[in-house]
């Protein structure tokens, strides 16, 4: 899935990747399989080969094959380079830490065994078209050369109308798709841009404030104009922390009796329960805040912030593991999509700050409590209160007017939605729903 870096701006491009099931009405699904063995060994040795030094150019050169359509290899390619590049970021970023755990990053693996998606371009290695009479999309993939396998795709309505009018549509384009098999149904996952004008945040009435620490997501969505409070929502992820924090314990002693492989399993393991997570709770901010009107999306500036805290090595492994980044990275891309803008304000002290007289407080366990004798705001949570904090400071931003200092000091009632899940999951509950149930409206 393709993401970008600016927040705002007219013209911009975002990606999604819709996830449909493959009905096959011709061609052998051994043929399927087969096509995925084959990319495993071009991953493998892309990766190999890659660490000896070869560029792209040679890499492709030397993993040609016969029974592999060459489009498709330079897909699984490509794919293998995102693989290691993404490594390499991580591993240069453990290198720069003063005090590096010993959760050294590890190399994508050059030994595994079994599938890997098969990786192909459109009109290439697989082509959707829209039959005018059944109104199916059809679909036909190449897994070997001169053999097709053909069919329709099935899957939720509103995503199968989102890939017809991503088919039929000169201003949407339908990108690689990636095959995969999971309990006996075969998966195609269709990448689609377009291109999208996301307002200026200048143009909001709306401030959707987002506080996110490693247990909540906290947000308030304020009037721009009044700077009343038009809906709160507290989700609740500790699962996460717990779980990362498990794979923690069970990797490092892995590591320490030469069990790499079952290693590398969990740490996969872990990387795709993160971010069914980040995807479940990036779901719920853009369709939280998509409930009220011209919303901009507002998150702290975290720049510096993390090298200026100072932690044991314990701490700290808590606190940069966090996928902070990645989250904010996924609601970027949902924004854009929903053309909502996001913008990002000054981080200090938003935890500490009272949001109605601006003095600074003291938090007790979840609550929050004004040490300002003219004011004794009481918020029933914290992270909400620093939810509102981040909100403010977009007015500010924005409007550059500080005489309506803070908010009101009544606020609503704070339901906090807990996220959590175990195993594989098939199919989460909708992130509106969720969202909804922690949505207070006033006025």
């Amino acid at each position: 899935m393709t993401v970008w870096n600016d927040y705002q701006g007219m013209g911009e491009e975002a990606t999604k990747t819709i996830q449909t099931r493959l009905q096959i009405a011709s061609g052998e699904r051994s043929w399927l399989h087969d096509a995925r063995l084959a990319s495993r060994e071009i991953f493998n040795q892309t990766i190999r080969l890659k660490q000896q030094g070869y560029n792209r150019t040679e890499i492709q050169r030397e993993v040609d094959r016969d029974d592999f359509l060459r489009n498709n290899k330079c897909a699984v390619v490509g794919k293998a380079l995102q693989t290691w590049n993404s490594y390499q970021s991580l591993k240069d970023w453990w290198e720069n830490q003063d005090d590096p755990d010993g959760g050294k990053p590890t190399p994508p693996s050059t030994d595994k065994s079994g599938v890997y998606p098969l990786v192909m371009a459109h009109a290439e290695g697989y082509r959707l078209t829209v039959d005018d009479d059944t109104n199916r999309v059809r679909f036909r993939i190449s897994p070997k050369p001169y053999k097709k396998v053909k069919g329709h795709l099935r899957g939720e309505p509103d995503a199968m109308d989102e890939l017809r009018d991503a088919i039929t549509s000169d201003k949407i384009d339908v990108g690689q798709a990636e095959l995969l098999y999971r309990d006996g149904v075969y998966y195609l996952h269709v990448t689609v841009t377009r291109e999208f004008d996301v307002p200026e945040p200048d143009t909001s009435d709306t401030l959707v404030g987002v506080d996110i620490n490693e247990r909540n997501v906290a947000l308030t969505a304020l009037d721009r104009e009044t700077m009343r409070t038009k809906g709160t929502l507290v989700l609740d992820y500790g699962r996460v922390k717990e779980e990362r924090q498990r794979y923690h314990t069970i990797t490092t002693r892995c590591q320490e009796h030469g069990k790499t492989s079952i290693h590398r399993k969990l740490g996969d393991d872990e990387e795709r329960f993160t971010e069914w997570v980040l995807h479940r709770l990036s779901r719920a901010v853009v369709e939280f805040s998509e409930q009220f009107s011209n919303p901009v999306i507002v998150f702290e500036d975290m720049t510096g912030i993390r090298d200026e805290i100072k932690y044991g090595t314990y701490m700290n492994r808590r606190l940069h593991k966090l996928p902070f980044h990645k989250f904010e990275t996924f609601v970027s891309y949902k924004a854009t999509w929903r053309e909502i803008p996001m913008d990002t304000v000054d981080a200090y002290y938003n935890s500490k700050t009272c949001s109605c007289c601006g003095e600074r407080g003291s938090r007790q366990g979840r609550r929050f409590r004004c040490t300002n004798d003219e004011c004794v705001v009481v918020q029933d949570h914290a992270d909400r209160n620093a939810s509102v904090n981040i909100a403010w400071r977009e007015t500010l931003k924005l409007d550059g007017n500080e005489s309506n200092y803070r908010t009101h000091k009544t606020q609503p009632q704070v339901r906090l939605v807990r996220l959590s899940g175990s195993g594989r999951v098939s199919r989460p509950t909708s992130s509106r729903s969720l969202a909804e149930q922690g949505v207070l409206a006033h006025g």
